[in-house]
């Protein structure tokens, strides 16, 4: 027999299965499936492009663009007027810049007096100054790299490669360096940064944070054209990063997280692109994405809750409902939770995640349960009724058919006199009483969900708490005993109008452990229980013929009923026992509350205390209540223990308690 840790994880394990399997299946998607990283994608551009937060403008960083009204400044727009530069650089640095950045790309020669003057100025620069050098997928002819290798002999270099992503092109990330045939050269923002002292991350890429919203008030950057440089006071730019670009209608724009949908948005300039990543570099910004770890567990967490959700017994609708809840709440809380200044959650895979692992595990469970079914009709068709099993279907986990130990309350009815009617009575008649009587409690005792066991002839064996689990088992098993009992009444009062002597039945209740579960092997399924406490109840039922009454019931019973009256009937050594078992037997509410119950169980405490006294008080008892058997059967009983006495058979009249009762004695 397998322990039940054994089989809890046998049972957990293909759900656990089913969670990895669809963490790892969505973890893959949203890297390798394009539809399902584009959806990524979008719903993080939505929350970045809408909800992030306003910051004030950096005021370390300077951009200077070239525009279409400075290229009408000169003869001809490509290539930039390399006087014009040559003049800019000079006057910024006249006025007291901390660095400059050159987002421009000299790879071909323009006006050579020009060229040489750039060339000399970008050499004798008294301030660092970085320029713009082409990456690998710029494309260029072996002439235009001769050229910018000669160009731009000993000046410092930064690569001007923007990292955008494969599926959509969007910048989304800062290039922090890379290959430039064949040597590794850093990002244009990542040289400048590192030259200054910043801490540059290992690696090639770092998830870009933009510092705000390009079309925030007031703007992320101070942005001023290139040709009006000359005419801006020396404060603006004193100790400041200037990062030259051009700032054109079609030319050098990328699309970002702000550019939603494809129709949206001009995308922005390489040279704002460069100021946001080098911004995040200089002031050692984390970025608010999530890092690859930790969107994996989210991911399986909630793989996880999917799984639990459809492990649930609740409703097919209530489990949807309750995932579209939870869906709700993810999604709404991680826009809060980055509106807030928090970090970047992915919602799209830990999403698919749950509905998956949620529509999995109901298929599965839903097969398993088939299975079941199909196990537990088959199984218990043959003996059980019909009610009983559809509960068990309902509710298959709760049986267990390779057989357990459990507390259960056992029930046992009997016909009094029985074999007498069986003798004078003719088949034809009796047969129909039977079956109809059988009909009759049998439904009673489905009724309160008690499971019948064994029919042998009259007699009825039924068992609480199993297979089905019962936490209120002794209950159901009184309240059980007294509707049988009326049950009874009615039935012989029937009968007897029909001129048909039909015994009382006798029932006998007790509650205690015992190992239930599959016997007889594997052609013969008897599910049943074996213990000293099934025999105690049936000891208990037989018990009613000498005290003449209907119903005992176990200490062990009464003690977890509860709405129900009892009256002790007595400490009884049952045969087979050396200690003695109290036994109650259940009242009518009516009776209760009368004054009969209150002197029966004065008497009762009487009969400890001075059992003289006692045969008296029951004297008096029995002369008013002459139909109550459990007075007579007392009196009878204490009057015998007292002639024992007289004759010197006992040696004192309280040597024994007078509640104890030993079966089999006079």
């Amino acid at each position: 027999m397998a322990s039940d840790k054994q089989k809890t994880l046998r049972s957990y394990l293909p759900n656990a299965a089913i969670a990895l399997f669809t963490a790892g299946a969505c973890l893959f998607g949203v890297r390798y499936l394009p539809f399902i990283t584009l959806a990524e994608n979008w719903v993080d551009d939505l929350r970045i492009s809408s909800l992030s937060p306003k910051q004030p403008q950096n005021t370390d960083i300077v951009i200077v663009t070239v525009t279409e009204d400075t290229l009408k400044t000169f003869p001809y727009r490509s290539p930039l007027d390399r006087h014009f530069i040559s003049t800019l650089l000079k006057n910024l640095q006249d006025k007291g810049v901390r660095m400059i950045g050159l987002d421009i790309l000299f790879d071909q020669a323009t006006e050579p007096d020009k060229d040489a003057e750039l060339q000399r100025t970008l050499r004798e620069m008294k301030i660092p100054v970085f320029v713009s050098w082409p990456g690998n997928q710029l494309g260029l002819m072996d002439r235009q790299l001769k050229y910018l290798n000669a160009y731009m002999e000993g000046i410092n270099r930064g690569l001007a490669t923007l990292s955008k992503d494969g599926v959509d092109g969007k910048v989304r990330s800062i290039y922090l360096g890379g290959d430039s045939r064949g040597t590794w050269m850093p990002g244009l923002s990542a040289a400048m940064a590192g030259h200054l002292g910043a801490k540059i991350p290992k690696g090639g890429f770092l998830p870009l944070s933009f510092h705000s919203r390009p079309d925030a008030d007031p703007p992320p950057f101070a942005v001023f054209p290139a040709h009006g440089v000359p005419f801006l006071p020396a404060p603006w730019f004193k100790d400041k990063i200037v990062l030259i670009g051009a700032e054109l209608t079609l030319e050098d724009r990328h699309r970002t997280p702000f550019d939603l949908g494809y129709l949206r948005g001009r995308g922005m300039p390489g040279v704002f692109i460069h100021a946001h990543s080098l911004a995040q570099l200089m002031e050692g910004r984390s970025t608010r994405h999530l890092s690859s770890l930790g969107n994996a567990l989210v991911v399986l967490a909630l793989a996880v809750l999917g799984i639990l959700l459809a492990m649930s017994s609740l409703a097919i609708g209530l489990k949807g409902g309750i995932a579209l809840i939870v869906v709700g709440v993810g999604w709404a809380g991680s826009f809060l939770l980055f509106k807030e200044g928090g970090a970047l959650v992915s919602l799209v895979s830990p999403t698919l995640a749950f509905v998956t692992s949620s529509a999995l595990g109901t298929a599965w469970q839903w097969q398993k349960e088939r299975a079941q079914r199909r196990f537990i009709r088959e199984a218990f068709s043959k003996y059980m009724a019909p009610s009983i099993l559809k509960q068990l279907e309902d509710n298959p986990d709760s049986l267990e058919l390779n057989g357990e130990r459990r507390e259960m309350t056992f029930l046992f009815t009997d016909i009094a006199n029985f074999t007498p009617l069986t003798e004078r009575t003719s088949p034809d008649v009796l047969v129909p009483l039977l079956n109809e009587y059988l009909d009759g409690t049998c439904s009673i005792v489905l009724q309160h969900g008690g499971t019948i066991d064994k029919i042998a002839g009259d007699a009825l064996t039924v068992l609480f708490n199993a297979p089905m689990e019962q936490l209120d088992h002794a209950q159901r098993a009184v309240d059980c005993a007294l509707e049988l009992d009326r049950f009874s009444e009615d039935y012989i009062a029937a009968l007897a109008a029909r001129g048909i002597e039909f015994g009382i039945t006798r029932i006998g209740i007790n509650t205690g452990m015992a190992v239930v579960g599959n016997f007889g092997g594997s052609t013969r399924f008897n599910y049943t229980a074996h213990g000293d406490s099934i025999n105690t109840a049936a000891r208990l039922e037989s018990l009613n013929k000498h005290l003449g009454t209907r119903i005992c019931v176990s200490h062990s019973a009464m003690t977890q009923c509860s709405g129900v009256a009892f009256r002790p009937v007595g400490r009884i050594v049952l045969k087979g026992k050396s200690e003695p078992t109290e036994v109650f037997e259940p009242v009518p509410a009516e009776e209760a509350a009368s004054p009969k119950h209150q002197a029966y169980l004065d008497v009762y405490k009487l009969m400890d205390i001075n059992r003289l006294e006692a045969v008296t008080a029951l004297t008096d008892l029995n002369r008013k209540f002459p139909d109550d058997p459990l007075i007579l059967f007392h009196l009878n009983r204490l009057n015998a223990l007292s002639k024992d006495y007289q004759s010197g058979r006992e040696e004192g009249p309280g040597t024994l308690p007078g509640t104890l009762i030993v079966m089999g004695e006079k």
